[in-house]
């Protein structure tokens, strides 16, 4: 029944949804004194510029259920995060910058809307950025470039360290057959966890 690919709802496929699984991860973070105590070189290591996260108002519904207003919230926060600890100009970095990306995919739609609440995409034109090829091994930002969940599985308590962990293996250039071109210095995990992301 599964390989017949059968409509759940309209516009809904089984292949339009992650397979919940079962999993674990775990991610080390130390400081460059920390690593040099595990006997851990630089050179293995990457650094995590900014972090944050957020939740929505669990008692109220979201005000529109295409726009993804905690996500884009922490996201904003989290590149000012990147600004002040750099140094750099008061604008945060455009998302241009980016060489990678890593989203929360639970449903292809998922996916389109993670990139367009993080700004890689205006409201309503995320399609396209896909559409584009932009989004593919070789586009000019790179998604969910080991296929995401729905090419993974979705093992819920360990999606969000997979997730860094995909951005880790690129920028390390371990990712064999799906290794991008060009090494990404920068790249951004970005997860959720419930309708009101």
């Amino acid at each position: 029944e599964f390989l017949s690919n059968h409509e759940l709802r309209p516009f809904l496929r089984v292949t339009d949804c992650s397979q919940v699984s079962d999993g674990g991860a775990a991610a080390v973070f130390v400081s460059e004194q920390g690593l040099r105590k595990l006997g851990v070189g630089v050179g293995n290591a990457v650094e995590v510029i900014a972090a944050d996260q957020g939740a929505g108002n669990l008692w109220e519904d979201p005000r529109c259920l295409t726009e993804l207003d905690t996500t884009k919230t922490v996201v904003q926060r989290a590149l000012s995060k990147v600004v002040e600890l750099r140094h750099c100009s008061a604008v945060p970095p455009p998302m241009s910058d980016l060489d990678v990306v890593e989203v929360h995919d639970c449903f292809a739609i998922a996916e389109v809307l993670m990139c367009e609440a993080i700004g890689l995409a205006e409201p309503g034109q995320g399609i396209e950025l896909f559409k584009s090829g932009a989004t593919g091994l070789e586009g000019s930002i790179p998604v969910n470039t080991g296929g995401g969940l729905l090419a993974f599985g979705h093992p819920v308590g360990a999606t969000g360290v997979k997730q860094v962990l995909e951005i880790y293996r690129q920028m390390k250039g371990r990712c064999g057959a799906y290794q991008l071109k060009a090494r990404p210095k920068l790249g951004l995990a970005v997860n959720m966890g419930d309708r009101k992301s």
